[in-house]
């Protein structure tokens, strides 16, 4: 029996150490990222991360100064681009244009006649219930109505390749979902979608991969499975009385660490424990001291949990 040797498919989007520094410092200087064919991967990292430059870069808006980018196995550059459908952060709709002709536009930018680009911008409002604002110009649309059109643009073409960059800014659970109805098409037609997003709860939800960014390089790339696995024990506290809960965290065996921001006077703080201590044992150890706690929730073994610690892991 002769076994297969016709070779796989390549992904859609390989990214490889790639880095780009601007004045100042910032930037990327270590990303590594595969998305492969009809899979849904989430690019994850705080704000100033490096994935807005990462996207950039892999759009060809801006220039890295290492790594390499390949899309559909290819060196990226403008033709193999075309296959590339693109949301970028920054929004840029022409205000005055209607809908319709702005969708069908930028189907014709990636090579599409007339007829079919204005054929497939009717297909796609009809799609998400805007048929009736088809000739509605952009500035008189929502918010969120004008986010919708702006990723349709980046769809009209049926693109191998979605990157999309917070794409679901702006929208209401109801724009969510027919967003996400979106998505499974166009992975189900075998096409790929990278995006970036601040949820874990979206990511957790739809993505089949997440590549975790921290301090410009990546610290996490594989299965959502995977990477929830690395969830740390312990739970999430709101509470205004640092200092105790430091020695509380302490007597336990464990720490506490705050989050970036604060709510009102309290401070939100992840406090980890050894494996062997149960949530329940610091919620009663607060007690005994007489905490006001303002906020209590367990780690759970999720994405969110596992953000943190793998972005903690970052190379100095």
């Amino acid at each position: 029996m002769l076994e297969n040797t016709a070779p796989s498919a390549p992904d859609a989007l390989k990214v490889a150490g790639l880095r780009k520094i601007y004045e100042g410092g910032r930037g990327v200087s270590g990303v590594d990222l595969s998305v492969p064919a009809g899979a849904i991967t989430g690019f994850i990292g705080v704000n100033g991360a490096g994935k807005s430059t990462t996207l950039k870069a892999v759009m060809g808006l801006v220039s890295p100064q290492a790594g390499r980018i390949e899309i559909l196995g290819e060196p990226s550059n403008f033709e193999s681009r075309r296959a590339v459908g693109f949301l970028p952060e920054e929004r840029g709709l022409a205000p005055r244009e209607r809908a319709r002709d702005v969708i069908a536009f930028h189907g014709r930018l990636k090579g599409m006649d007339r007829r079919r680009a204005y054929a497939r911008a009717d297909e796609l409002l009809e799609r998400i219930g805007l048929a009736g604002r088809r000739r509605a110009r952009i500035e008189d649309l929502s918010k969120g109505n004008a986010q919708r059109v702006q990723i349709l643009c980046a769809l009209v073409h049926k693109p191998a390749l979605l990157v999309l960059d917070e794409p679901f800014t702006g929208l209401d659970p109801i724009a969510q979902a027919e967003v996400q109805s979106l998505f499974a098409e166009q992975r189900a037609r075998g096409g790929a979608i990278l995006f970036s997003t601040h949820s874990m709860a979206v990511a957790e939800r739809l993505c089949d991969r997440v590549a975790i960014l921290a301090g410009g390089r990546t610290v996490f790339e594989g299965e959502v499975a995977e990477a929830a696995a690395h969830a740390p024990n312990g739970a999430y506290v709101t509470l205004e009385d640092a200092e105790a809960l430091l020695e509380v965290a302490a007597a336990l065996g464990g720490e506490a660490r705050p989050f970036p921001s604060r709510m009102g006077e309290a401070l939100r703080w992840r406090v980890l424990l050894p494996a062997h201590v149960p949530y329940v044992s610091l919620m009663r150890a607060m007690a005994e001291r007489g905490l006001a706690i303002q906020g209590f929730e367990p780690i759970e073994p999720g994405l969110e949990g596992a953000f943190w610690a793998l972005s903690e892991k970052k190379a100095a």
